[in-house]
């Protein structure tokens, strides 16, 4: 298999274009087998280097060593990856153009949006970032907000399981794994946001079958290691659970079915992601009350964070999770595809803004926002930003709108 250098374009950012679509009915668990209760924080800010504690959980011997082969990452001692896996031809290639990329993203842009965050997101350590829309986007959401506690990623993709490379998957099963792995990204890193419908393919096939594999793959190239993954649920209290298994999961009828993964930062410092593949349209939201609870629970302790929204929330069919954001929420980090600006009144919100405003790009016409505009051609307080990022994701084109809540 030939790797080719698109890899090389993860340097224009990665970024997801979720498409409203249908989910099942809702059905109420008896017992969750585990709750999670999160510690609240009542009034932000909040110093998160003052709430981290390193955790003497073991990085889990399998899951780590599988999530660092999709990452194309070298694996010195393993109980899951053996030589035979490592010296795969194909995933030799594949690695060693991942290195390159990822390097040259480094240098490119990751250090750009570290510098940056480092000076203008320094309030919003929140213990929870809800990352709406999102895919299966963990590098972005990580890069700008690596102190948060746990990430809570919505969209509509299924979420999939793992491969068992540990279970002798054979050499042409591998080299048509990583061939589909690099054809789910070439959108992502040649447009900067995916096609619903490519997506919906992409993720259909019995080895790579949903976004676990990409979201494991971020949190490896991102510093971190896994300790668990763990199918997730949402109770009727708004508690996160886990189920004892997937196929429990599958079984359950659950509308908010999703994953845990628990990983490690390079300090030891446990965090968890999130993913739910939810609907978060209207008709789906106001049945979907153990969601809409599971936000409310973390009021005060949320940064909400958009990109590549599709303009959803500027439709009328989006106003629930528009308003569950903006009432929830105590730092909005977003482009224009997000929440209209006009919802964002200055007696409520401090504003910030960031980078160029000149509309969408020409898929979603007829969202050009005039306050925006203005708001930008005023130039008071508008600062450069020096990285690309969402649908205009050249450098000088993006925009970042930062709503910090009085």
């Amino acid at each position: 298999m030939k790797i080719k250098s698109t890899l090389l374009a993860l340097l224009l950012g990665t970024s997801f274009m979720i498409i409203t679509a249908s989910c099942g009915n809702a059905t109420e668990k008896k017992e969750p087998v585990v709750v999670e209760k999160k510690d609240t924080v009542k009034a932000p800010p909040i110093d998160s280097s003052a709430i981290e504690v390193k955790s003497s959980l073991p990085v889990h011997p399998v899951l780590n060593d599988e999530a660092k082969y999709i990452a194309g990452m070298n694996i010195t001692s393993s109980k899951s990856i053996d030589s035979s896996l490592t010296n795969n031809k194909n995933w030799k290639e594949y690695a060693a153009e991942f290195d390159k990329s990822w390097m040259k993203l480094d240098t490119s842009k990751i250090q750009k949006m570290k510098d940056w965050r480092g000076v203008e997101l320094k309030e919003a350590n929140t213990k929870t970032i809800f990352y709406p829309f999102s895919g299966a986007d963990f590098f972005n959401v990580y890069t700008l907000f690596p102190k948060a506690d746990s990430y809570i990623m919505v969209g509509l993709e299924p979420v999939g399981t793992l491969p068992h490379f540990h279970k002798g998957m054979p050499k042409d099963s591998i080299s048509s794994y990583l061939q589909k792995v690099h054809k789910s990204l070439f959108e992502i890193f040649n447009f900067s946001f995916f096609k619903t419908h490519n997506m919906s393919i992409d993720f259909n096939y019995k080895d790579l079958n949903g976004t676990i594999h990409l979201i494991v793959l971020f949190i490896e190239r991102t510093g971190n290691s896994i300790v668990d993954v763990k199918p997730a649920g949402v109770d009727k209290e708004g508690k996160i659970f886990n189920y004892s298994t997937f196929r429990e999961q599958a079984n359950s009828g659950d509308v908010n079915r999703g994953t845990e993964i628990d990983f490690i930062n390079a300090d030891h410092v446990l965090k968890k992601a999130y993913y739910f593949s939810v609907n978060l349209d209207n008709p789906h939201l106001e049945k979907n009350t153990n969601f809409t609870k599971m936000i409310a629970n973390n009021k005060g302790t949320i940064t909400t964070y958009v990109k590549s929204a599709s303009y959803l929330m500027h439709k009328d069919y989006f106003s629930n999770v528009r308003d569950l954001i903006i009432a929830n929420s105590s730092y909005i980090l977003q482009d224009d595809s997000g929440i209209p600006y006009k919802y964002f009144k200055p007696e409520t919100w401090n504003i910030g803004l960031y980078g160029t405003y000149t509309g969408s790009i020409p898929l979603f016409s007829g969202v050009f926002q005039n306050d925006l505009d203005a708001a930008y051609k005023a130039k008071t307080g508008v600062k450069p930003l020096k990285f690309g990022i969402g649908y205009k994701y050249i450098v000088g084109e993006s925009n970042l709108l930062y709503f910090k809540k009085k």
